[in-house]
């Protein structure tokens, strides 16, 4: 065990490393051709290419150094590069793993429920689960941004924003429903509530809809009757 003082001092050691990490991140990132800001990229990071691959220890100091905001940004980054690569397992693990609320506002499903009861928490393999089924319908979509991740401002908001927009094309059979060639031009803005683990704990939604969301709306309401 170390004692009080020895752990007091790794603490100020790593913290006063914590610069020179920063450091090396934007200069890979300038070799890179990356906007330092995530808010203003126009298509998702690559884990890769942020901080949230350091390990835990120095993401938690950077939460107490400043780095907060940031960080929660790259994890929404991170969960729409899982999208724009078709990475299931990348998607997953940007969710607690309780999972998280989802609200879809502009649910074709939820047109007539109260904003209050729109809300459900589901898992993070359910959410995982209904990318595939979008993925695999249009396999060929890509995520990009009228405006990119941006945490709110005021210290204790932990709300990321996002204004993105997909194109592609309905080119492929998913949940039983055959393509028609349509293309893919959907778009909403998302924010994302990411907690101190940097995992995505809820989301609000408000967007539009694909011709095969609205297809599988139509066969789901076919089959209860």
């Amino acid at each position: 065990m170390l004692s009080k003082s020895a752990t007091l001092t790794v603490v100020i050691g790593l913290a006063a490393f914590l610069p020179t990490i920063s450091s090396a991140l934007t200069t890979k990132r300038s070799i890179l051709g990356t906007i330092h800001q995530p808010q203003l990229q126009t298509r998702p990071i690559a884990p890769t290419d942020n901080i949230t691959g350091l390990p835990l220890l120095v993401k938690k100091i950077g939460l107490k150094f400043g780095r907060g905001k940031q960080l929660r940004e790259e994890v929404v980054h991170k969960y729409f590069h899982g999208v724009d690569t078709q990475n299931i397992p990348q998607i997953v693990d940007c969710f607690h793993p309780d999972g998280a609320i989802i609200r879809d506002v502009c649910s074709l499903a939820n047109r007539d429920v109260p904003y209050d009861q729109v809300g459900k928490s589901v898992s993070a393999e359910f959410l995982g689960e209904r990318c595939r089924e979008f993925l695999a319908a249009h396999p060929d979509c890509r995520v990009k941004f009228h405006h990119g991740p941006t945490c709110g401002r005021g210290l204790n908001n932990n709300w990321v924003y996002a204004h993105w927009y997909e194109e592609g094309t309905f080119s492929g059979n998913s949940q039983g429903i055959e393509p028609d060639g349509s293309p893919l031009t959907v778009q909403g803005q998302t924010r994302f509530l990411v907690g101190n683990d940097l995992k995505i704990k809820e989301i609000v939604i408000t967007r539009t809809f694909s011709r095969w969301e609205e297809a599988l709306l139509e066969k789901n309401k076919g089959s209860k009757q």
